[in-house]
């Protein structure tokens, strides 16, 4: 981890943003290792930070919380800033404005592979939905990888050292993380990229599905004809992608035949196809996979593919694919109750995805959700509420989100008087309410973010499972 001192020398590092879930602490170690100078600020106060701050209590740094002054901006050579930190924020603004070097951990992340003499090669996921599952699967058939990023745990930074040119390291890279990028400063890019699919998000954020849409584009912008984009065929943002003309081999996946033109993978029923330069070749029959876990497998595989391992080697490690946290994930199974933990449904499509895996249990499906907006437009979920799911099964968890979801419900007729009675405070109650219920499948899927009453999707998804195992166990 000491491996970048010499990149550090000499030069005063601000570290703006150190935040209360561990993403700017792990920024912090990974500094402070490589024995930088560094100042950290934070809006938030000693107090709100205590957490964090007792985990750096061993190292000697400077702080400023409970707001940002310029002169900080102004001493400093380097600015980190933490992902939760807007690249559009007026803190960026007037770092630009000082001329000082800017990066958040995805691109000193990149810098820091290209100060190496030998950078390695690495392969870039991201996707409104699927990109965790992705990149968790694609880690398992290129096992033993490297995972890591916009994950818990497993930042980019405190990975950077075990990338090798030897060993695959699969990085899964969120909005946050790639806003940062900048087209006109050429950089290195994922060997392999992968955009799983484009919906409606952090639309709080960037307004518009295009300027969206241009900051997932930006994981292919430092790509070359040696490299590799896959891109989803049933996409209907699709278009959106090839028009930003990307310089790398193209690659799709599809839930039906690819056109012969394009290469790729696809389902024909429950086979498997790869089809390249016009030649298909059927490599595996998978069963009993919902329509987006068969999106997710077709990436994951051919990306494994594209990265040399063989058709042979990987149609046997689709039967033990790891079963991802707070993804569908089934907690509970017994003869009465089958309950899914869906915590990482953090916008619409994730839940109505969730939706049509589990409707075929029809007047047993009982469905939880609800929480923050995002300026997202729940029209579309409610639709699918209202044709799969009874309103007596129905409990929503207070929150923005929440309302904008209930005012779409009325509006289609989906209660008989008034959506106010199926709002709940806390997530306890729901639960204590439906283990009163006989037997049922019981679906856990907010389709909104969680920060009104959670940390964040992850807190959100612990604290389900320890309520589970306190009213059903």
């Amino acid at each position: 981890m000491k491996n970048f001192q010499p990149f550090f020398k000499n030069k005063k590092v601000l570290l703006v943003g150190l935040g209360q879930l561990g993403g700017g602490v792990g920024t912090a170690k990974f500094l402070l290792k490589n024995n930088v100078n560094l100042a950290i600020t934070d809006l938030r106060t000693n107090k709100e930070l205590r957490k964090s701050l007792n985990k750096l209590k061993k190292f000697k740094m400077r702080f400023r919380l409970g707001g940002h002054d310029d002169r900080d901006f102004k001493n400093s050579d380097i600015i980190v800033f933490n992902p939760a930190v807007s690249a559009f924020s007026v803190w960026v603004k007037k770092a630009k404005k000082f001329g000082k070097e800017i990066y958040n951990d995805y691109t000193l992340f990149l810098k820091l592979l290209s100060f190496r003499n030998r950078p390695g090669k690495f392969i870039g996921i991201t996707g409104t939905r699927g990109k965790t599952t992705v990149a968790n699967w694609t880690a398992h058939f290129l096992s033993p990888a490297v995972l890591g990023g916009n994950i818990p745990g497993k930042g980019l930074l405190n990975i950077i050292d075990e990338i090798k040119n030897d060993k695959p390291a699969v990085l899964e890279l969120s909005s946050y993380q790639l806003e940062y990028l900048d087209k006109k400063t050429p950089t290195i890019a994922p060997h392999i990229a992968v955009i799983t699919n484009l919906f409606q998000d952090h639309l709080n954020r960037y307004k518009t599905m295009v300027k969206y849409g241009r900051i997932k584009s930006l994981i292919f912008s430092g790509q070359t004809r040696g490299d590799f984009l896959i891109l989803n065929n049933d996409d209907k943002n699709l278009n959106f992608f090839l028009k930003e003309k990307p310089k790398s081999r193209l690659y799709f996946f599809s839930l039906k035949s690819l056109p012969p033109e394009k290469n790729g993978v696809f389902f024909r029923g429950e086979k498997i196809f790869f089809q390249e330069n016009g030649d298909k070749k059927n490599i595996v029959a998978v069963k009993n996979l919902s329509p987006h876990q068969k999106h997710n497998l077709l990436a994951s595989i051919l990306v494994a593919y594209l990265s040399g391992e063989s058709w042979e080697t990987l149609t046997t490690k689709i039967n033990n694919l790891p079963v991802i946290a707070f993804r569908e994930e089934i907690v509970l199974k017994n003869k009465s109750f089958l309950i899914v933990n869906d915590s990482a449904a953090t916008s619409p499509d994730g839940t109505i995805a969730a939706i049509e895996r589990f409707k075929r249990f029809k007047n047993r499906f009982f469905l939880i959700c609800g929480g923050t907006d995002k300026d997202l437009d729940f029209s579309g979920l409610a639709g699918y509420i209202k044709k799969n799911i009874l309103p007596r099964n129905l409990f929503l968890l207070k929150g923005s989100a929440t309302l904008e979801l209930i005012s779409c419900l009325n509006k289609i007729g989906y209660f008989k008087k008034s959506g106010e009675k199926h709002l709940h405070d806390t997530l306890e109650e729901i639960i204590r309410k439906l283990s009163k219920v006989k037997k049922g499948v019981i679906v856990f899927s907010p389709a909104a973010a969680s920060f009104e009453k959670f940390k964040n999707e992850f807190d959100r998804g612990n604290k389900f499972n320890k309520l589970v195992k306190k009213y059903f166990n």
